[in-house]
């Protein structure tokens, strides 16, 4: 009896041992992040001037809408599914605000000929499964199977950014009242049109330059790292392809 209570007790514990095991392995398969979160190609399919104008359009976004777009590459999976894998991914680079979970991670894993878009809960509104789905089919898999990962990555980014622009606004920042000759609501309204026609046309381009050449005049102690992920989490769905 003794005999079968130690048996039953060691393959549970073995059990368990390689349970832990399996998930410290999807875990490890997950890199971390290297500068601003946006762009994550570890498989070094984007030229750099496709990285450069990814970057500036996700900061962009981000600063103007808090939401967080950003695509990961990676050469394999290592044995993971790329869903397990994206989810994943998602929570430790936590996109998206804290409170809105407006995030979004494209995943395109090279060994795997595989791509995915998962989507945070604040998100699934404007990008359900359905839509995530046909933009890989549009903007994705026809690069892919033309052996173009990075017009791929490229294309599919900026259709995501265009697709989720309107959802959300940043958190509004008191102001110091300053006088000015055109009125206050005008001011508004021709912000909000130029930050818009920007973000629809040009992807927040425009905007990221305009506020980059700001920061370096005005130098105030702010953030001068690495933008990372503003807390949010997964679980808003998505959808994924092979090619």
């Amino acid at each position: 009896m003794v005999r079968k209570v130690t048996s039953l007790f060691l393959l549970i514990t073995s059990f368990c041992f390689l349970y832990g095991l399996t998930n410290v392995h999807a875990e490890a398969a997950i890199p971390d992040p290297i500068g601003d979160i946006y762009v994550q190609d570890f498989a070094n399919v984007l030229s750099e001037e496709e990285e450069t104008k990814l970057q500036a359009v996700g900061r962009g976004l981000d600063d103007q809408t808090s939401t967080q777009v950003s695509v990961l590459t990676v050469a394999s999976l290592e044995g993971t599914d790329i869903e397990t894998f994206a989810n994943e991914a998602f929570r430790k680079y936590k996109l998206g605000n804290a409170e809105k979970n407006n995030g979004v991670l494209l995943v395109l894993a090279l060994k795997e000929k595989e791509i995915r878009i998962e989507t945070g809960y604040g998100l699934e509104g404007v990008l359900p499964d359905g839509k995530a789905g046909r933009i890989l089919d549009e903007y994705a898999i026809p690069y892919l199977k033309n052996n173009q990962p990075g017009k791929a990555v490229t294309e599919t980014y900026q259709m995501i950014t265009k697709t989720v622009s309107g959802e959300y606004k940043a958190d509004e920042k008191p102001t110091a009242e300053a006088k000015s000759p055109i009125p206050g609501w005008l001011m508004i309204i021709i912000i909000v049109a130029l930050v818009f026609l920007d973000i629809k046309f040009f992807g927040g381009a425009l905007s990221y330059t305009i506020l980059s050449m700001l920061s370096r005049r005005g130098g105030g102690g702010g953030s001068g790292g690495p933008r990372g992920g503003g807390g949010g989490s997964a679980g808003g769905g998505g959808a994924g392809r092979g090619w």
